[in-house]
């Protein structure tokens, strides 16, 4: 994901909003200003209010990834799973279990379907600021200008700054609403090499960009291997006796996303974050034009 904002601190999006409400109330109404009376200045309002209500649905579906992640984890005490009185004192064995998790893809989809209205919403509040601009309650429009160059001013500057990721935001989300053909997985290994019990847990893993076409029918579920998607990094050690036997001291196995894609919280959080400093900085924009309409 481009990351023109290096910056993935999250951001407290409700005082921001609020510093903006409050500069709102010492507006002057009247023709100069978007304000034309009391009803507008009260949708501006509401709108943005839905904008924010949208983020903190989508704060909500991160939330309850991560209350999954945590439900599925395999504690030290599963272990038992192995009946080591039926293995020697030197066996080396592997236990591997892999489940379909399309949970995570539901919330994933209502995450991003959560993030692309709060845009949406957005969008339209700014339209307010200038003449003539016809959002159709859609951030398309904006993007549109930005990619044309139709406007040249320093509010579009901010949608140039955030073009890419507002694409990857309406892409990812068409795919996951219109055709919801991601399929992750969740599981776990129990390695037991000699009197050594390691537990890894595989991470659930999702594509960084919008997945391309791929086949959904039974052979090619049959044959899915998910590890394709891991890159594995093993540690041993061992020991060596004047005897010339050896026993393992220590060993670990460790899974992380292979290039291209991403574990499910860590890239959630990231388009989250993401949508707080655009966020932020469109109001900031928006707050330095004086809610005067711009010709």
């Amino acid at each position: 994901m481009s990351n023109t904002d290096r910056s993935n601190k999250k951001l407290d999006i409700f005082t921001i909003l609020d510093d903006y409400f409050s500069a709102m109330d010492n507006v002057v109404i009247g023709e100069s200003s978007i304000f034309l009376n009391e009803d507008t200045k009260e949708r501006h309002e509401t709108i943005l209010m839905y904008a924010f209500r949208k983020y903190r649905a989508a704060c909500y579906h991160l939330a309850r990834v991560n209350q999954l992640l945590e439900e599925n984890l395999i504690k030290p005490d599963d272990s038992d799973l192995l009946d080591k009185k039926r293995l020697s004192e030197n066996a080396k064995v592997k236990i591997s279990v892999i489940r379909t998790a399309d949970h995570f893809i539901y919330e994933l989809a209502a995450f991003f379907e959560a993030l692309k209205s709060s845009l949406d919403f957005i969008a339209s509040a700014c339209s307010l600021y200038f003449k003539g601009i016809n959002v159709n309650n859609s951030i398309r429009t904006f993007i549109k200008c930005a990619d044309k160059n139709c406007m040249n001013n320093s509010f579009i500057n901010v949608i140039k700054k955030y073009l890419v990721w507002l694409k990857q935001v309406r892409d990812y989300r068409h795919h996951l609403v219109h055709r919801m053909v991601i399929t992750v997985s969740d599981g776990y290994e129990i390695h037991k090499w000699g009197d050594i019990t390691r537990i890894i847990n595989y991470p659930v893993i999702v594509p960084e960009t919008t997945p391309s076409y791929f086949p959904d029918t039974r052979r090619s579920r049959m044959i899915n291997d998910n590890n394709i998607y891991f890159d594995q990094k093993r540690f041993e050690g061992t020991v060596e006796y004047p005897d010339g036997t050896k026993k393992i001291i220590d060993f670990s196995v460790e899974y992380k996303p292979s290039k291209g894609y991403k574990e499910i919280s860590e890239f959630m959080t990231l388009h989250l974050h993401k949508f707080e400093h655009f966020f932020r900085d469109i109001l900031t924009e928006l707050k330095s034009m004086n809610f005067m309409k711009y010709n």
